[in-house]
């Protein structure tokens, strides 16, 4: 062989062993590329915690000054307070089905407590399941559901295993350690979790729990709240009231404590809200299953690091059908068609200023009012409600956030009255509900005009479709009564 083609392959042959070591080392890089890409690319953690029966004016950072609540007020700060979040049927169950399913009661069949829940799509822990995360739920559950359902738990873990806890105590402190646990196990993984956190607080009864209800022995009644037996029943409650939500503010620190100490923050997308408010004596009246503020507007904050921009206020309404697309947004998991609630990542990131719609519908088929019941769209400044016979309430909010002057009646607003109840009832329309709507299963008997479910509640204050009793509620407590 002449020298130059010697030298040639031993060229080629010192070429072809450098380009293999250059494989061969980029190949030992590439556990450690995939895993910083995988890293990257890993969908955020949720974490969704929810309280019962609390109404968005019982905390500091929605301006009540008698709420003692450091933990939720900072959590506001570090995310987006959204103003005007709405339970679109203000009541345990169907606002459990409208988050699960992101559809409206008349659409997934919770129209009222007790009812089947018939979802038409597959519900949120379903998907999130199948985009790859790992679920967990702890505490209050109270969704019905069909005896032949093939997932009892709609894409949580099934009952009786370690992160499927579908029963709750008084105490919101077990359930809180179940979802510590779960996040310091969950977050060593690659695969992203999404847990619920479900406390019965502050639901009734108004017992606080040991050493809080004494931090409110002098507070402020809110000015909607009439003299007589409204009053009595609020200056009662509210110290015990405003005590448990003390008591569940001091759990949830304890859950973004963990969250640190696992070095999730920043990969979490925390959210915390309440399925309905409570009237407390306001308008004269107790509980939900009302319109007003009190009992329809809750809580509703939301922190990703990542993505959302810290110490924002949005006021545009927002549903409960809306939290599933939402989140599915954040975390870019596509959803399946057939939702009624839209998705508002991009008003939330902050890509638009304009939310996918300005408005939220409310409906409640039968309670104190009776079947079939009162709708209600509620917009940013104003909230206007009907029965099947008649418009019942407006309010601007803006001028009027006490709810003190209804403008139903009042001359100079009949224009008004008449351009809502014709969007009212065209939302109706177009979302499929309607005023023949009637529950098959569930507590519809427990509600028949002047039944005792409806009795109990009396305060003294009308109502569409009440018969009146002797004497108010609050002169006498029926057996069994537990705010319902």
């Amino acid at each position: 062989m002449c020298g130059y083609g010697k030298r040639r392959n031993e060229y080629m042959e010192r070429r072809d062993f450098l380009r293999l070591m250059g494989y061969g080392a980029a190949l030992g890089m590439l556990p450690t590329l995939v895993s910083a890409q995988e890293k990257i690319a890993k969908r955020p953690n949720i974490l969704f915690v929810f309280s019962d029966m609390q109404r968005a004016y019982s905390m500091g950072c929605y301006g009540d000054k008698n709420a003692r609540t450091p933990n939720l007020d900072k959590f506001a700060k570090e995310g987006i307070r959204m103003d005007s979040a709405i339970s679109n049927t203000p009541v345990c169950c169907p606002f459990r089905a409208c988050l699960m399913s992101g559809q409206y009661a008349h659409n997934h069949g919770m129209i009222s407590n007790g009812t089947d829940f018939y979802p038409k799509v597959k519900c949120i822990a379903e998907t999130f399941r199948d985009a790859g995360y790992e679920t967990g739920y702890a505490g209050k559950w109270h969704l019905e559901f069909p005896k032949k359902a093939a997932d009892r738990r709609f894409g949580f873990p099934a009952e009786g295993t370690e992160y499927g806890k579908y029963t709750h105590e008084r105490e919101p402190v077990p359930d809180t350690e179940l979802a510590m646990k779960f996040i310091r196990e969950k977050s060593k993984a690659e695969k992203p979790w999404m847990f619920f956190v479900s406390w019965i607080m502050p639901h009734t009864p108004y017992k606080a729990s040991a050493g809080f209800a004494e931090h409110f022995s002098k507070i402020e009644i809110p000015p909607n709240v009439p003299e007589g037996a409204a009053r009595e029943h609020a200056e009662k409650a509210l110290p015990e009231y405003y005590g448990m939500i003390e008591g569940i503010d001091v759990q949830f620190g304890r859950l973004m404590q963990e969250l640190e100490k696992a070095g999730a923050a920043e990969d979490t997308i925390v959210v915390f809200t309440s399925d309905h408010g409570d009237m407390i004596g306001s308008h004269g009246y107790k509980v939900k299953r009302w319109p007003h503020e009190e009992s329809a507007r809750i809580p509703f904050l939301i922190r990703y690091p990542r993505s959302l921009p810290a110490g924002r206020t949005i006021e545009d309404p927002f549903g409960a059908p809306d939290i599933y697309p939402t989140l599915a947004g954040l975390a870019g998991v596509e959803v399946p068609k057939g939702l009624d609630g839209m998705d508002y990542s991009q008003l939330l990131i902050g890509k638009s200023d304009k939310p996918p719609r300005d408005y939220v519908y409310m409906e409640m088929h039968y309670a104190y009012v009776p079947w079939p019941g009162w709708r209600a769209i509620r917009t940013r400044d104003m909230m206007y409600a009907r029965t099947v016979d008649k418009p019942w309430l407006l309010f601007d909010l803006k001028k009027d956030p006490w709810e003190m002057k209804n403008l139903v009646d009042d001359p100079a607003q009949q224009e008004l009255v008449r351009k809502m109840d014709d969007r009212l009832q065209s939302i109706m329309k177009e979302t499929g509900d309607s005023w023949e709507l009637k529950a098959t299963s569930g507590d519809l008997e427990n509600w028949v005009p002047g039944g005792s479910k409806q009795d109990s509640q009396n305060l003294g204050h009308s109502y569409p479709g009440e018969i009146k009793s002797k004497e108010p509620a609050g002169k006498k407590k029926k057996k069994g009564d537990n705010g319902e």
